[in-house]
C-alpha cells in the first residue's frame, strides 16, 4: 500500500515526517526477506523546514538534501519518499465480500465521508476477514490510506527540483507494518508470537503503535515531543558555561556558537534522580514523561479491551529521543513494564555504526510488493 508517482530503482529513501530528515540507499530481497542498508545518514534542518510532514522550506530542504547526498557519494536518481502528518487519513473498515472494482468504490466512499473537501489519492490493504455480528456474514477487513493529491503534486515537485526520480510516496505507519511483519527484535523477541508496543520518540510528535503477533492493530500519532528537553539542557549549559566564561572573554565577547553550545541528546540523562540535580530540566522532563506515560497507557488499554489482544510484554522506544541516556530505565521504572531500545532487527542488515532505530521508516518503505 504506497502512492506510486513513478517507475524505477527503489534504492534510496528519504524520511521526510520531521525536520531531521533521514536518508538510506539499501535494497529489500523479496525471497530472502532480509533489507540490506548500504549507506545512511541524518539531514538536521530548519524547526519549520517540515510542516507536520508537509514540505514548508523546499529551497532549504533542497540544499541540505543535495549536500548530503554528494557527502554520501549517492548517485541514483530513483528515490521513494515516505512521510507522515495530520493530512493523512487512514480507517479500518469492514465491508462485504464483493469485487474488487466494488471495494474500491466502496472504500473511495468510506473515506471520504469523513468530510475532506480535498481531492485524496487512496490507497488500501485487505488484511483480513470476520463475520457480521448480526447476520454472520462474511466480511473483509481493510486498511484505507489517503493523501491530499496537492501534497503528492508538492513531493513530486521537491523530488524534481533534487533531480531524482519519483518511485512512491509511502507513509510511516505503512512502513512499520512491513518491516515489523515478522524478524527478532534485539535477538529476543519473536515478532510474531509477541505483543508489543513500538514507540517513536520525535521532536514535536510521538508514535504509538501495537503490534499484535506482526500486524499493528492501533497507531497513534500525539502532538507532542521530547524537543522542550533538549532546549532547556541547551539553556542550562550555556548559562553554565557563561558564568565559568574568563573576566577577559567576557569583555572581549567571545562566544561559543550555537553548534558547539547544543547538548547532544546522548549526553542528556533523564533518570529521575539525575534530574533532580537540575530543577529547570527536571521540570521539563517531568512533563513529558508524564504525557508520555499516559498515552502509553491508554493506547495498551483500548487494544486490550477492544481489539482482545494479550498483555504488552515488551515497549521498544526508536526515534531520536530513544537516544536520552537511561530513557528506557526511566520509562520502565514508571510503566512498571520491561522498555528497550530498538536495537537490532532481525530482517535487517546495515554497515558498522548503522542505528537502526533512527531508520525504521527509511527500511520499512524500502520494501515493495508491486
Amino acid at each position: 500500500m504506497d502512492f506510486s508517482l513513478g517507475r524505477g530503482s527503489n534504492e534510496l529513501v528519504i524520511d521526510c515526517s520531521s525536520s531531521d530528515l533521514k536518508i538510506a540507499v539499501g535494497n529489500y530481497n523479496s525471497k530472502t526477506g532480509i533489507i540490506n542498508i548500504e549507506k545512511m545518514g541524518i539531514v538536521p534542518l530548519e524547526g519549520d523546514a517540515i510542516n507536520d510532514g508537509a514540505v514548508a522550506d523546499s529551497f532549504g530542504i533542497v540544499m541540505a538534501l543535495k549536500h548530503a547526498i554528494a557527502r554520501l557519494d549517492i548517485r541514483m536518481k530513483s528515490c521513494i519518499i515516505t512521510t507522515e502528518g495530520a493530512f493523512v487519513h487512514s480507517r479500518d473498515l469492514e465491508l462485504p465480500v464483493v469485487k474488487e472494482d466494488q471495494l474500491k468504490d466502496m472504500v473511495k466512499y468510506e473515506i471520504l465521508g469523513q468530510g475532506s473537501n480535498r481531492d485524496m489519492s487512496i490507497d488500501y490493504l485487505v488484511y483480513g476477514t470476520t463475520k457480521d455480528a448480526e447476520t454472520n456474514a462474511d466480511k473483509i477487513q481493510v486498511r484505507a490510506t489517503a493523501i491530499p493529491t496537492d501534497v503528492i503534486k508538492d513531493y513530486r515537485e521537491f523530488l524534481k527540483n533534487m533531480d531524482l526520480n519519483p518511485i512512491a510516496l509511502d507513509v510511516n505507519p505503512n512502513a512499520v507494518r512491513k518491516l515489523f511483519e515478522n524478524g527478532i527484535i534485539n535477538g529476543n523477541v519473536n515478532i510474531k508470537q509477541s505483543t508489543i508496543l513500538l514507540i517513536e520518540l520525535s521532536s514535536k510528535t510521538t508514535t504509538v503503535t501495537v503490534l499484535d503477533k506482526g500486524f499493528p492493530v492501533l497507531s497513534r500519532r500525539l502532538q507532542f515531543g521530547h524537543s522542550n528537553i533538549r532546549q532547556v539542557a541547551d539553556s542550562v549549559k550555556k548559562l553554565q558555561s557563561g558564568n565559568q566564561q574568563s573576566s577577559l572573554a567576557r569583555r572581549l565577547n567571545i562566544t561559543t556558537s550555537e553548534a558547539e553550545a547544543s547538548v547532544p541528546i546522548e549526553d542528556i540523562d533523564v533518570w529521575n534522580e539525575t534530574v533532580a540535580e537540575t530543577p529547570a530540566l527536571q521540570s521539563a522532563v517531568n512533563a513529558y514523561f508524564k504525557s508520555l506515560v499516559d498515552a502509553v497507557s491508554r493506547t495498551a488499554q483500548f487494544s486490550i479491551a477492544k481489539y482482545h489482544i494479550d498483555a504488552i510484554s515488551t515497549c521498544f522506544l526508536y526515534g531520536s529521543g530513544a537516544s536520552y541516556k537511561k530513557i528506557d530505565k526511566e520509562l520502565a521504572r514508571q510503566l512498571g513494564t520491561q522498555v528497550e531500545i530498538l536495537k537490532a532487527l532481525s530482517t535487517v542488515n546495515g554497515p558498522k555504526g548503522f542505528e537502526i532505530g533512527q531508520f525504521i521508516n527509511c527500511c520499512g518503505a524500502l520494501i515493495r510488493h508491486d
